[in-house]
């Protein structure tokens, strides 16, 4: 591929930004964003290969301004970043997306001088080690290092006053650590790691999404501090009891799909949950949630409920209620010709039964 053709991919978007959405004292500024990407496969010669498009020690950013708040640096083979002259952006650049490289060295050369970055996509790289390459980032709120090699939380990111939004999704992550300073954390996804034990969340109180799915864990435990939870989510893991969630009042979602729970219970506090996914567990019976009054879906496919006795007790009351998953129990496997219909009868108010909507 040609240099020229090569540079007809980087593309420089200006756009205004109308009055309106202008903070006072700002009219006229404009909104700066560049997005490489590889071409389109069928606009690519066959008899080119692939590994020519991008040469390691070319900066095929050079024509765009040191003013360019947003990069995107998509699928494109990049190794080293030292050619991109990246620190020249340092003072405007605001969104760095790096996904699906082979990154593996976070230089603190190359990163920190962008003292106004506020998001880094670093998904799908081959990063083993942060170190201290993202120190001294005031304004960095979001992180992403889902699908690298990192073995432990990095502890530079008690060095992150700004941060919110945490994604570790399918590292080697064994344990959860790091986290004492991390009091702005919002969101903290660490799924598809290694991790046995909920532990050494305590100073995350403001923390309002955790999602640890597919792990090791086996026991709803230390939980009790994070008092602003609206989300978590412990699909396929080992855990066997509903338990020690009594402090999480603000909790709206649960997710505990893939598991070994064996009853319903433990949840007397939870009276805003709106979504509750106990899916493919080993539970014999629908009971101890006719409290839970908000709830609009109830996920308990693939469970051992025999039969459906117990929904104008548990469930007929509750209004709110729209979506209910029950097939691949007992009840629905050897009544299928009166199952959908009992359900619709005892449960007026359901808009979607399993993967069907309700016919008005």
């Amino acid at each position: 591929m040609s240099n020229e053709a090569h540079e007809s991919n980087i593309v420089d978007q200006t756009t205004p930004v109308a009055d309106e959405q202008v903070p006072e004292g700002e009219v006229g500024r404009v909104e700066r964003s560049a997005r490489v990407v590889l071409p389109d496969p069928e606009e690519e010669s066959e008899d080119e290969p692939e590994e020519a498009f991008i040469e390691e020690n070319r900066d095929f950013l050079a024509e765009l301004p040191d003013e360019t708040e947003d990069l995107e640096l998509v699928h494109l083979k990049i190794g080293s970043l030292a050619p991109l002259r990246l620190p020249r952006f340092g003072a405007h650049l605001k969104r760095l997306c790096l996904r699906q490289n082979f990154i593996s060295r976070l230089d603190p050369e190359i990163f920190q001088p962008l003292k106004k970055l506020q998001e880094l996509d670093l998904y799908d790289n081959k990063v083993k080690h942060v170190e201290d390459a993202l120190n001294d980032l005031p304004e960095l709120s979001v992180l992403d290092l889902s699908f690298n090699l990192v073995k432990t939380v990095p502890e530079v990111l008690q060095r992150l006053p700004a941060l919110r939004t945490v994604y570790f999704v399918q590292n080697r992550i064994s344990k959860i650590s790091n986290l004492q300073a991390s009091v702005s954390l919002r969101s903290l996804e660490l799924g598809g790691n290694k991790i046995r034990k909920i532990e050494n969340l305590d100073a995350l109180v403001n923390l309002e999404e955790l999602w640890i799915g597919k792990n090791k864990i086996t026991k709803l435990e230390n939980l009790g501090t994070l008092k602003k939870l609206k989300i978590l989510s412990l699909q396929s893991n080992r855990i066997t009891k509903l338990e020690n969630l009594e402090e999480l009042d603000s909790l709206e979602e649960l997710y505990l799909s893939h598991n070994g729970v064996q009853r319903i219970e433990g949840l007397e506090h939870n009276l805003k949950l709106t979504t509750l996914d106990l899916g493919n567990n080993f539970i014999p019976e629908l009971e101890n949630i006719s409290h839970l009054t908000c709830l609009q879906e109830l996920w308990m496919s693939n469970n051992k409920i025999p039969n459906l006795h117990a929904l104008d007790s548990q469930l007929k009351h509750v209004t709110t209620l729209e979506t209910l998953y029950l097939e691949g129990n007992p009840c629905q496997t050897e009544d299928m010709a009166g199952y959908r219909r009992k359900i619709i009868l005892a449960l007026p108010q359901l808009k979607q039964i399993d993967a069907t909507y309700v016919k008005v």
